[in-house]
């Protein structure tokens, strides 16, 4: 279903619609935010009492709302300068809200994830020009009906997914994402891992759509491995909870654009939406232990007489590590079953070090001590709700039940006990990075570098890709 809006021609007006490429993501809208907006009752009134700190409540709430509002408009649009207007609003809101937090390093992050955003931003914009220059048009039907994918516009698409691509906190212009979505409130950090993430993904799709990435396929494939195993290796070594829930999303972020390198929008959209129910609701769960014991460290919390919390917190990490017949366990399989039979090993390692790191988190919860008395906290049924969504959803897909997800569970447990027993995860590699930290601009101004190097890099492939797969073929690779 679309529709031009005003009535308006197809040329002068701004095309919106509801269909197959954006059912998911508006799904996922849908469900996601009047959980969050309910679990944020309340929430905030700790901060309200404090002398002229942070912003109000109800300026978080607007905030809250513009950011719900900007995101469905970047979902239904299928003009390129709207998504563009829409995917601005959002992210604005997105750090602002960041910022409004009074944790401990929530201001850097907001500043660091600002300065990040205009950089992909500027790109952004520039890609889009080109795009109007050859094709005379903004609304994507026209441009498909216009396109001649010449080196310019091969140009033009990779700058505009190398500014998604850090938009979205994908390994590596992920720098942005780890303390946004730590350090800002947990309705806000879920909202951030569950929705906000996903905008570029679907600006992805739109390209996808309308226009040729054929060409792009094998670099976006080793960025999406690469954000994977990344993501998990530094979530294995967080000692904050929120921490490791958001360098997690850097690992699914990876997968999600896994799903956009196979050129298949509904596996994509099928995938986003099973991470984004099971994410935000994490990020929630957590939320109550953290805010019942007012703690934030890993060895810290605990659910061990919490039985609905901790059913629902194991049930959100078999959900997000893939295992039928959860949403995720139906999205995994669609994705390994158009994956290449040679690069398919990679995808089950990659499942079992999820689940590998969500065998760390019940680990921790589970052993973990505090003094702080926990009571019943009504919120829990709203994470519960999710995974109830995730546990419906994966159901209907006809679940797909077999040997191989309980062999990957068993395989993740017993590589966190050889991981925690051997010691390894508790070498002081953070600290030892942290070393190394030169300052806030030293560190935006190396990002900057390191964005443009991959500008660099994709318009290289795109310049000489012919070349390149000639000489590919004649090594017999």
């Amino acid at each position: 279903m679309r529709n031009v809006v005003g009535g308006w021609s197809r040329i002068s007006g701004i095309e919106v619609g509801i269909d197959g490429l954006n059912f998911f993501f508006l799904m996922a809208t849908f469900i996601i935010f009047p959980m969050v907006a309910f679990y944020s009752f309340g929430y905030f009134e700790k901060s309200d009492n404090k002398e002229s700190r942070g912003v109000s409540r109800e300026s978080k709430f607007c905030l809250m709302l513009l950011l719900y509002g900007s995101l469905i408009g970047t979902f239904i649009t299928r003009d390129l300068f709207n998504f563009t207007v829409y995917l601005e609003i959002a992210s604005l809101a997105a750090i602002i809200l960041v910022g409004s937090s009074d944790t401990s390093g929530a201001k850097v992050a907001s500043f660091r994830y600002l300065m990040l955003y205009l950089l992909s931003s500027f790109f952004f914009i520039f890609s889009v020009g080109l795009i109007y220059a050859k094709t005379g048009y903004l609304n994507f039907p026209l441009i498909e009906q216009n396109l001649v994918m010449d080196t310019e516009m091969k140009v033009a698409i990779s700058i505009a997914f190398i500014a998604l691509i850090m938009k979205a906190g994908i390994f590596p212009l992920h720098f942005w994402l780890p303390d946004a979505h730590s350090k800002a409130d947990t309705p806000v950090s879920a909202l951030l891992s569950g929705l906000s993430v996903k905008a570029p993904v679907f600006g992805m799709l739109l390209f996808l759509k309308y226009t040729s990435i054929e060409f792009l396929v094998l670099p976006l494939m080793i960025l999406a491995f690469s954000s994977i195993f990344f993501g998990i290796g530094m979530a294995l070594y967080q000692s904050e909870a929120k921490k490791l829930l958001a360098y997690s999303t850097v690992s699914q972020m990876g997968f999600v654009l896994l799903c956009v390198s196979t050129l298949n929008i509904i596996v994509t959209g099928v995938y986003v939406l099973a991470h984004a129910l099971a994410k935000a609701a994490l990020f929630l769960g957590i939320g109550i232990i953290i805010k019942e014991q007012d703690q934030k460290d890993l060895d810290s919390l605990y659910y061990s007489n919490r039985k609905i919390l901790m059913t629902t917190m194991i049930l959100l990490s078999l959900a997000i590590g893939g295992v039928s017949p959860f949403l995720g366990g139906y999205a995994k399989k669609l994705l390994s079953d158009i994956l290449a039979k040679e690069i398919v090993f990679l995808f089950y390692i990659a499942s079992i070090g999820t689940l590998t790191l969500m065998a760390r988190l019940n680990y921790e919860l589970l052993t973990g001590s505090s003094e702080k008395k926990q009571r019943f906290n009504l919120k829990v049924i709203l994470p519960f709700a999710l995974a109830t969504a995730s546990l419906g959803f994966g159901i209907y897909y006809k679940p797909n039940f077999s040997f191989l997800g309980l062999a990957l569970i068993g395989i993740a447990i017993a590589t966190f006990f050889i991981l925690k027993y051997s010691r390894i995860l508790d070498r002081d590699v953070l600290s030892h990075l942290k070393r190394h930290e030169k300052g806030l601009p030293v560190e935006i101004n190396f990002y900057t570098m390191i964005f443009v190097l991959l500008n660099i890099l994709f318009i290289f492939l795109v310049l000489y890709h012919d070349v390149l797969r000639e000489t590919i073929t004649s090594l017999g690779l």
